[in-house]
């Protein structure tokens, strides 16, 4: 079990941006397999789906199932997660439902702004793409990162007061079922995941080719953040955007924590780098080319 536990640990670390600069411990993480009272069979691998969440503002409980607890102290910032033998033997499941919660937690209580968006690297330039659900984000990083973009990020980009860019998972996205066609060069590295009831296919850029993933923290000297929207033409369009409008889309895009004080403090981390850069909405056309050509010209 302990095996299983390191492995866990190993997979989790995968997903995260390195960095050589030197930063104080997040916290302290407490792993313990044993048996339950119960017990509870296999652990499922949509055990995500069969979790359920208490807290409050400095401490943050999961219920996993019958498979196991984790308890969140953020004032002491000590994570202990109970696990069962039968969890314990999917290092995935546990890097995916328990670790990677417990370390988004001590992040942002470090004072990381958190971004929900896709980031890609050219040219010293971070390009950042925020989007509501279905609109197209994964489909056009990947796009771009097929075109000599380097992926960072698909889902969650992390800001500190350095002005580096952290992100997980790194390299990986995720593209509707809708979307699987579009990406014949993929379709070998596809895996089907469950993703709120809807069965997503994961791609690890890194596994197709090193070179479409930028793997370590970046401290661009320029970004652009890019509001991406659909319309009805062809051509992909480029707009100036204001800073409400680019203000109310964080606030869409980084639905994580819902008391004030931490949007407030969340706006505050990322308004110190983003408000260096340069922000647009993107209306995405129906022609590739477009899109990638009007990308490649932002960061030139």
């Amino acid at each position: 079990m302990r095996r299983g536990v390191l492995a866990a640990v190993e997979v989790a670390l995968q997903n995260y941006t390195q960095t050589a600069q030197t930063k104080p411990p997040l916290g302290t993480l407490q792993l313990v397999v044993q048996p339950m009272r119960q017990l509870p069979g296999p652990a499922p691998d949509d055990l995500m789906q069969h979790i359920t969440y208490s807290g409050s503002a400095d401490w943050l409980m999961m219920q996993l199932g019958g498979w196991g607890v984790v308890h969140l102290d953020l004032s002491r910032r000590l994570g202990t997660a109970v696990l069962s033998p039968q969890l314990a033997a999917k290092p995935e499941l546990v890097a995916q439902c328990v670790l990677h919660t417990l370390l988004l937690n001590l992040v942002i209580s470090h004072g990381y702004g958190m971004l929900h968006a896709s980031c890609l690297v050219r040219n010293r330039v971070a390009l950042l793409l925020l989007a509501p659900h279905n609109t197209g984000k994964s489909s056009t990083a990947l796009r771009l990162a097929l075109a000599g973009f380097r992926l960072l990020t698909d889902s969650m980009v992390f800001v500190d007061g350095d002005g580096f860019l952290h992100g997980y998972p790194v390299g990986l996205a995720k593209l509707r079922s809708d979307m699987v066609d579009q990406f014949p060069e993929l379709r070998p590295f596809l895996q089907p995941e469950v993703v709120r009831q809807e069965t997503k296919y994961r791609v690890d850029l890194r596994a197709v080719n090193p070179d479409y993933v930028w793997e370590t923290a970046v401290c661009p000297q320029k970004i652009i953040l890019c509001l991406l929207s659909r319309h009805e033409n062809e051509a992909t369009v480029v707009e100036a955007v204001g800073e409400a409008e680019v203000i109310q889309a964080i606030l869409h895009n980084s639905l994580y924590v819902d008391q004030p004080q931490v949007w407030r403090q969340n706006v505050a981390n990322l308004r110190g780098v983003l408000g260096g850069g340069t922000a647009v909405a993107l209306k995405l056309g129906s022609d590739r080319r477009s899109m990638i050509q009007s990308l490649t010209e932002l960061v030139a």
